[in-house]
């Protein structure tokens, strides 16, 4: 099988990437190794505003376009997130978003892309890469450009020599029954070594889960998930659990003709842990880029300076106050103090990928 464009992953990134490069002059294949696409669903299911995500990213474009989502996989709606420090003290921060149905929502991603001409392979897996031709379960594909979007753990990455992230926390996700309050609810301290846990709640039920800094763990994470769903007194169901990178993007996400887009790059807010936005929004640069250099014989090395123009001061941000966190997470007493002093208004600077000091 020959194709111009082999998008390996189709989530978000994968899926939005497909979308903006396939034509009717343009062959594009998707392969994923889940049969189901979106299934297992293994995040918060959270969805920023448009609003929000220009004033996290304020040299993004056309998010309403990017970010056009169906009614049909919006569960449910969010106006503040409840950052909780670990004695209890609640900070209410205003932020507009979603909940969604992930495993619909990413199916419909899949649909806009097929849409727009791409083909999908599920239930297939890349083995290796040897001189434009990807060996797969389902045979050898021979490609003109090759994407990486197949998370934090990349194979494609590795095949062609490029970096993975380097810091990977782990995180356990669940549905629980029962009514939840409106709002988003962060809890830090001991509840989550390292991280934090959450309640984004839906029409019926909410996502709970926590994220963890692997190096702060003295136990198992899923001993810390569980004793904090036994706190939250709720039945749940559908525990999975996935990784999170949370380093940065990668020093390189091109290599040759192949480019590496959202988790498998890193596009992930450090602070918060949030990267389908991001994902969506360097998938429809990737895509473009790709149709260019097809069409126009655009160096696909443009990829690189186009989403770090509008990605990567942010992220930068985002990353530095996630090490500036990490002097505080150890111990409750210290999360506490930090966050009194940063107050409402700095931890929401922090929740945006914002410098919680003005000054640094």
């Amino acid at each position: 099988m020959e194709v111009d464009v082999l998008i390996v992953g189709a989530g978000p990134a994968g899926s939005t990437t497909a979308r903006y490069c396939a034509g009717r002059d343009t062959s594009v294949l998707m392969i994923d190794r889940r049969r189901e696409i979106g299934q297992p669903v293994q995040c918060g299911e959270f969805f920023p505003s448009a609003k929000e995500m220009y004033s996290m990213f304020p040299r993004s474009t056309d998010l309403e376009d990017l970010f056009r989502i169906d009614e049909g996989v919006v569960v449910g709606h969010v106006n503040h997130i409840d950052l909780v420090s670990p004695r209890g003290r609640t900070y209410r921060c205003p932020f507009e978003g979603v909940a969604l149905d992930r495993r619909s929502f990413d199916k419909s991603l899949v649909k806009l892309a097929v849409e727009a001409g791409a083909e999908l392979r599920a239930g297939t897996s890349l083995l290796s890469v040897d001189d434009g031709i990807a060996r797969t379960t389902i045979g050898d594909i021979g490609f003109k450009v090759l994407i990486g979007a197949d998370g934090p753990n990349s194979r494609t990455a590795r095949e062609v020599g490029l970096e993975r992230p380097l810091a990977r926390y782990p995180a356990v996700t669940c549905h629980a029954e029962g009514n939840f309050d409106p709002a988003i609810k962060m809890y830090f301290g001991s509840v989550a070594p390292g991280g934090y846990a959450w309640v984004i709640p839906k029409r019926k039920g909410a996502n709970i889960g926590a994220g963890f800094n692997p190096k702060t763990l003295s136990r198992h994470p899923s001993a810390y998930f569980q004793e904090f769903v036994a706190r939250l007194g709720v039945p749940y169901r559908d525990v999975t659990m996935g990784f999170v990178p949370l380093s940065g993007p990668t020093s390189r996400t091109v290599g040759g003709n192949t480019m590496l887009v959202g988790d498998a790059a890193g596009h992930v807010m450090s602070s918060n842990g949030g990267g389908i936005p991001i994902a969506m929004i360097a998938g429809r640069i990737a895509g473009r880029t790709v149709k260019e250099h097809l069409r126009g014989g655009l160096p696909l090395a443009e990829y690189e300076p186009r989403w770090r123009s509008v990605l990567e001061k942010p992220l930068a941000s985002s990353l530095w106050t996630r090490k500036l966190g990490d002097l505080f997470f150890p111990a409750d007493r210290r999360m506490e103090f930090a966050m009194r002093v940063l107050g409402v208004r700095g931890l929401a600077r922090a929740i945006r990928c914002k410098k919680v000091f003005y000054l640094f």
